[in-house]
């Protein structure tokens, strides 16, 4: 009955939703996303609306009319960029994209803030607002950061070092991002020493198989074509080569060949003036590349930074930052509106996971993508095969085999998908030796009231091991080490008994001969000593662990040592003798008497 109620209400929801489309309320990708979430668990990390991954490459100080000598399109190589040019007029350019404000700073802020945060000037201090960091890693999505020539192999680099400038680090200006390490540590050095192609730290990611969702790259100052007094010019030509150098690598990679990945190439700022309209407005060059883009098409529509901003946000149902990304424009119009297909994917799993010669083993085939139903063939590496969503074989000789599934989905024009493991047959191990056991006390002689520590010990047999206890006074005990106190001087048998998980049963035995506690006494002569009268010490002790050791406070500051020991007293008095005992095993035992010195009168 409830699953008939939730067909209703689904049903009535996607009416609803239809409604509000018609009506205008709301757009295809917002229909398409809460339709989504009205049936997928709120766990699940959605894929983007318009892409799954995305690169931003932000250039420096050129407006539209710098690098394209016109207003696009088409977008003319005259000033020196015709690779820039052609990237242009292949894929999505818009002639009426703004920066914000004329200080980098102040724009890089914007891109992943949604405002400058009265930033007028570079070397603005970090600030706590929320950030793009923040909404994306809150939906479960992966980012990085790639600067050219930090300081750091991975961290936020707040130093100047030309060609790196951190105002044209965003990730530094958020105290969120510069105070977590865990952040900081993906903001990474673009092009290491040891690259061989230009900033190999992205293009290594982008060719991996964990692409982060957002990606973000900073080229030096000589790259972005900012310029610096002494290093290198603000030169349109050495931009666009390098970005010759990079962007094939981006657009021929894993990423964005095999999985749905967009490139944006936008500058900061511009030279304050607009060739659409004539006017003062900041048009700088921004470009949407890559298979998911339109190609050879060209937008007049008005965009700044905060579209960018927006879009990120809509494409994965982020929430905005400020009311300036919450209102700006998405750049919806720049991609192809078509659904990609959903690849067919395979894999499976085999159990036992460690199987050994002669034993059955069973494999499992799951798909995803694609139209069901499956056709799933095996090779199993010994030169057998099989069919089938579960499958047996056996391998009869030890050795590494590589198995290997092939899916075939039902759709009209059949997608396959390959899934291969290794695995491992071994032989059977030889039995185990038998089992033995032994155990060790803690005292060879132990007195009455002592804590004494049994510890087994078992070898053979297959582990783990059970222990268990008869200490031969009629109490037991279980595990290793245990501890017992016997109440009673005497000679017990102590039996332990070890038992291993394939039932197999040992058993040790030892004697413990428990003494008596450990008692002291002493006697002196003369019983009525004069001073400088030699009164001798003899101690008596029972019980404890022989040899024994005495020591003697005669009560006048003088000690002695020794079972018996003697001692003269100089002056009359009343003195109380101290004997301390110490055994064998340390137990400790005191003995005390006053002994009174006394002048004879000779009476």
């Amino acid at each position: 009955m409830q699953q008939g109620r939730n067909a209703v209400y689904r049903t009535a929801l996607f009416g609803l939703f239809v409604l509000l489309l018609t009506i205008g309320i709301i757009s295809a990708p917002q229909l398409a996303r809460l339709v989504s979430a009205s049936s997928t668990p709120s766990n699940e990390v959605m894929t983007g609306t318009y892409f799954d991954h995305t690169v931003i490459i932000i250039m420096e100080d050129h407006g539209i009319v710098d690098v394209c000598a016109q207003n696009p399109p088409p977008c003319s190589s005259a000033n020196g960029a015709p690779y820039m040019a052609s990237i242009a007029n292949g894929y999505a350019i818009g002639s009426q994209y703004l920066g914000i404000n004329h200080f980098s700073e102040a724009n890089y802020k914007a891109l992943i803030g949604g405002d400058t945060f009265g930033c007028s000037n570079n070397g603005c201090p970090p600030v706590s607002n929320p950030n793009l960091v923040d909404r994306l890693e809150s939906a479960g999505l992966t980012w990085k950061g790639y600067l050219e020539n930090q300081n750091l192999a991975s961290g936020c680099d707040t130093t100047y070092h030309e060609p790196y400038t951190p105002e044209h680090n965003p990730f530094v200006g958020f105290t969120d991002i510069l105070n977590n390490p865990a952040r900081c540590s993906k903001v990474v050095l673009a092009n290491p020493n040891t690259c061989t192609v230009t900033d190999c730290a992205l293009v290594n990611d982008l060719n991996s198989a964990s692409a982060p969702n957002l990606m973000w790259l900073t080229p030096n100052n000589c790259n972005n074509m900012h310029g610096f007094t002494g290093i290198c010019p603000s030169s349109v030509p050495t931009g666009d080569n390098y970005l010759k150098s990079l962007v094939p690598n981006i657009l021929n990679s894993q990423t964005f060949t095999a999985q749905r990945s967009a490139l944006f190439i936008v500058f900061d700022e511009g030279n304050g003036y607009c060739p659409l309209n004539g006017s003062s407005e900041d048009c700088v060059y921004a470009v949407w590349a890559g298979p998911l883009a339109k190609t050879s098409y060209a937008t007049s529509n008005l965009y700044n930074h905060y579209s960018w901003t927006r879009t990120i946000e809509e494409n994965w149902n982020l929430a905005s930052l400020t009311s300036n990304d919450a209102n700006a424009k998405v750049m919806t119009e720049f991609f192809k509106s078509t659904t990609p297909p959903v690849l067919l994917s395979t894999s499976f799993t085999y159990s036992p996971t460690s199987p050994q010669t002669s034993q059955q083993v069973s494999f499992t085939a799951s798909a995803s993508g694609g139209t069901g139903p499956y056709n799933f063939t095996w090779t199993f590496g010994d030169g057998a095969a099989g069919t089938g969503t579960i499958v047996y074989h056996t391998y009869s000789t030890a050795g590494s085999y590589n198995v290997l599934l092939t899916a075939k989905d039902s759709s009209p024009s059949p997608q396959t998908a390959s899934s291969q493991q290794a695995i491992t047959v071994t032989s059977p191990p030889p039995p185990p030796p038998s089992l033995t056991a032994s155990f060790t006390a803690s005292l060879s002689n132990p007195v009455v009231e002592q804590t004494i520590s049994f510890t087994g010990s078992a070898s053979g047999g297959t582990s783990p091991y059970s222990y268990s206890w008869n200490f031969g006074d009629s109490s037991t005990g279980s595990g290793s080490p245990v501890s017992h106190v016997y109440q009673t001087a005497g000679v017990y048998t102590v039996v332990l008994t070890v038992t291993d998980t394939a039932g197999h049963v040992a058993s040790a035995s030892n004697t413990v001969t428990v003494t008596s506690p450990l008692s002291a006494s002493f006697t002196y002569s003369p019983s009525n000593p004069a001073p400088l009268t030699n009164v001798q010490f003899t101690a008596t002790t029972t019980g404890g662990t022989g040899p024994y050791g005495y020591s003697w406070d005669f009560g006048d500051g003088t000690t002695g040592t020794g079972a018996s020991a003697s001692h003269l007293y100089l002056l009359p008095g009343t003195y109380t003798v101290t004997l301390t005992v110490v055994d064998a095993n340390g137990l400790t035992t005191t003995a005390s008497t006053t002994v009174t010195v006394a002048i004879s009168l000779g009476l």
